[in-house]
């Protein structure tokens, strides 16, 4: 196994164990020992992949990040910014959907924890800055903290933020589905209907 392919290896299985461990136990509840434990993994190896339990959870919120602003910046050029927006809302629902994010045990344990769901939310900021230039490379503007591209990238993480939470719900059986009826939704008030 290469090396960059068994930091990978360690860096998932530490992740699964902590997700599992949250999930079971609380995130509040867990330690960083029990995490390392339970990943067959010593306390200072955690350290090595992780600052915390907080930059543990955190890397969720960063890892979808990086899958949206992959595809702005991969969305060919002559897409609207309303296609690519959706085109990224669907990256957003591929990576969520993904079997080892466990997107739903994520979000019952930043549900059941106030802490959990401050860590996971902590990198929401950096997200959208990250969005926002993206789209604003996309748009040829000089600063990502013009309108269009604060607009673009707030309205891409609200979409989703409202897809999973209909999938979360059980609005909707698939979060494909959920994300079309969110997206035929904002097009339904932009219209005004």
């Amino acid at each position: 196994m290469r090396r960059d392919e068994k930091r990978k290896f360690v860096r998932d299985a530490i992740y699964a164990a902590a997700i599992d461990l949250f999930a079971d136990r609380g995130f509040d509840e867990t330690t960083v020992e029990e995490i390392a434990q339970a990943a067959g993994v010593s306390r200072r190896s955690f350290f090595r992949y992780y600052a915390s339990k907080d930059d543990l959870l955190a890397q969720t919120a960063v890892s979808y990040g990086a899958a949206l602003r992959s595809a702005i910046e991969g969305s060919p050029r002559e897409l609207s910014p309303l296609e690519v927006m959706r085109a990224t809302v669907r990256a957003g629902v591929e990576h969520a959907a993904a079997p080892e994010v466990r997107t739903r045990q994520v979000v019952e344990i930043a549900i059941r924890s106030e802490s959990a769901r401050q860590a996971y939310q902590s990198r929401s900021s950096s997200i959208e800055d990250s969005l926002a230039s993206a789209f604003a490379a996309r748009t040829k503007k000089r600063s990502a903290v013009d309108a269009e591209s604060r607009l673009l990238a707030g309205v891409t993480l609200a979409v989703l933020n409202a897809t999973i939470a209909s999938w979360f719900a059980g609005e909707h059986k698939s979060l494909p589905g959920a994300a079309s009826r969110v997206l035929q939704l904002l097009i339904k008030t932009m219209d005004g209907d």
